[in-house]
């Protein structure tokens, strides 16, 4: 495999038939990629001439390409010119084919896709460059996702502004600003490696993202989502806001495995963050800092992933954001990746990328897609130390890095104490409150109501003939069913609002029940007699005795204790597998 390169320049013309020439002789496969600046004056004028060369000379060669900011060339980001590359692949056997979605909905976008993939032999990976937003992206990964995971799928979002629409395009055909272009790549002998750099490192607590639609955040925490940067950054709502806002991007977890970044736009009025992609209600996110010596680190952690791999190519998806932070710097990671390997790409508004099964758009990442043909070669050396930054770090990095720590240390506090009070109020083997917790949840309900309000009742249960289960079973039998049990009453009043069980002690339990008619709790215990005995037929047949009765206001909660253990002992005494009650 061979990477070319070109600008638009006054040779244009001779290069690419030089290539063509070179291609055709030796009767390879080939790709051609063009990115256009997508502020370039005249670029489309200038990108109809490139597509006509491309038309004239090699009209066998499929082209793909979009508006673009910041395209790679010669190992460095070039903002000035429209960049030409050419992926020359050396095995017959690899091939490529270019299609595009624009005449589709963006649910036929993806059923189109998977349909025209999911039959192709040894394909290896898909490149996706589109103008898709957000939703109309995760509603086709959804489908296109079920394709096999080894096929790698990644690519960019195109570039554009207020002033400048973004756009795709492919081959000769018409340019695209709604839908999306894709590359399939194939051949058994064709290997791929994507990963995606990262670096930023969350500070603070995780906030609730408790009000967003699609990529506006309105509320986190309750409060409006403006108040992150206000109260703890000082950044203004003014035109520096997004540059302000750039240091300090979001880490966004749904779940435990999924995380990404994302950065903020715009604020308005309301106090709302218009956000670079969307951001799930009900996920959490935490301001995450950009601290350049741990971007690096991370930056070169992957390189050595990919020269393990043994690449002829790297692909690059350097996202506009990413490359605004690093402002003068902005060449510091794409020359450390092309210093090693033939690389091409550009910066993108989002990056594409398939991760643990599910393909996003990031934001202020690198996706690099390493590709080779045949097995690897020599693996280069790497010098780790290479592009050290100075360890002259400024003030406010280093604050950040005490504030971080410091938080970082709370958490694990809190964490460490939320444990302790667990496992001080529930029962290890059933997971339910113990004897003292629901006591105390008792005792504690009565003192903070008074009068008519004083309305609360017990149910008290334990298993019938338990001892004789553990003489006969043993004791890990015996403990399988409480489990069995606990799970049972968990399961059921976990819906019934003011309802708490727990353990009351060796094979009883005990259920507090407040603010519900007489009738319902007597509902309740029936119910809870029943599941018990239902759900066990399947294994052995498990029965409970119940007394259920309600608190009267001028009794002592020791009595209305008092008379619900009575009840559970006449359930027993009279046949067990019964509820007895006074309700």
């Amino acid at each position: 495999m061979k990477l070319l390169q070109t600008s638009l320049n006054d040779i244009f013309e001779t290069t690419i038939q030089s290539w063509v020439d070179h291609i055709n002789s030796n009767n390879r496969t080939a790709l051609f990629h063009v990115y256009v600046p997508y502020d370039y004056e005249n670029n489309l004028k200038k990108l109809d001439y490139i597509r006509s060369v491309l038309k004239e000379k090699a009209p066998a060669i499929p082209v793909i390409g979009c508006s673009a900011t910041g395209e790679i060339l010669n190992g460095k980001i070039n903002d000035k010119d429209i960049v030409v590359t050419a992926m020359v692949f050396d095995d017959p056997g690899t091939g490529i084919e270019v299609r595009t979605t624009y005449d589709h909905t963006e649910e036929l976008d993806a059923v189109a896709v998977f349909n025209e993939v999911k039959s192709i032999p040894h394909i290896k990976g898909i490149e996706i460059l589109t103008v898709a937003t957000n939703d109309e992206f995760e509603n086709a990964a959804e489908i296109v996702d079920n394709l096999p995971e080894n096929i790698v799928i990644f690519g960019g979002v195109a570039v554009g502004d207020d002033n400048h629409k973004p756009f795709v395009f492919a081959g000769d055909g018409t340019i695209s600003y709604t839908g999306s272009a894709y590359v399939i790549y194939k051949g058994k002998d064709l290997h791929i490696q994507a990963n995606r750099m990262f670096g930023w490192k969350p500070i603070g607590y995780p906030l609730e993202v408790t009000k967003a639609e699609g990529c506006v955040v309105y509320e986190l925490d309750g409060k409006p989502a403006y108040e992150v940067y206000n109260h703890y950054l000082h950044i203004k709502k003014d035109q520096n806001f997004f540059y302000d806002a750039l240091e300090f991007p979001w880490e966004v977890s749904v779940g435990k495995d999924t995380a990404y970044i994302r950065h903020a736009k715009s604020v308005n009025p309301d106090g709302s963050i218009v956000m670079s992609s969307n951001i799930p209600q009900g996920s959490f996110v935490r301001l995450t800092f950009g601290d350049p010596r741990r971007i690096i680190k991370h930056t070169k952690q992957t390189i050595q992933m990919i020269l393990e791999f043994a690449p002829q190519v790297v692909n690059m998806v350097n996202c506009m954001g990413r490359k605004l932070f690093w402002a003068e710097n902005e060449n510091i990671e794409v020359s450390l990746i092309s210093k090693h390997m033939e690389s091409t790409g550009f910066s993108a508004l989002g990056e594409i990328l398939r991760y643990k099964g599910m393909s996003l758009i990031n934001n202020l990442s690198i996706v690099t897609v390493a590709m080779r043909e045949g097995p690897p070669g020599i693996v280069p050396n790497f010098d780790f130390h290479e592009a050290e930054l100075s360890t002259n770090l400024p003030v406010t990095a280093r604050l950040a890095i005490f504030i971080n720590t410091i938080t970082e240390e709370i958490m694990e506090k809190n964490e460490q104490l939320n444990e302790m009070l667990y496992k001080a109020s529930h029962d290890a083997l059933t997971g339910l409150l113990n004897r003292g917790a629901i006591e105390r949840l008792i005792y504690e309900n009565n003192e903070s109501v008074s009068g008519e309000d004083l309305n609360w009742h017990l149910i008290m249960f334990d298993v019938d003939d338990f001892k004789k289960i553990n003489d006969r079973y043993g004791h890990s039998k015996g403990d399988a069913i409480l489990k069995y049990i606990a799970d049972t009453l968990s399961d059921y009043i976990s819906d019934i609002p003011n309802a708490e069980a727990g353990r009351w002690g060796g094979e009883e339990f005990m259920v507090f029940i407040s603010g519900h008619e007489v009738s319902k709790v007597k509902e309740i215990a029936d119910t809870i007699h029943s599941r018990v005995r239902e759900n066990s037929k399947n294994d052995m047949l498990v029965t409970i005795s119940v007394g259920a009765t309600s608190h009267h206001s001028d009794e002592a909660i020791q009595d209305t204790l008092d008379r619900v253990d009575k009840f559970l002992y006449e359930a027993k005494e009279s046949g067990k597998d019964r509820v007895c009650t006074d309700l």
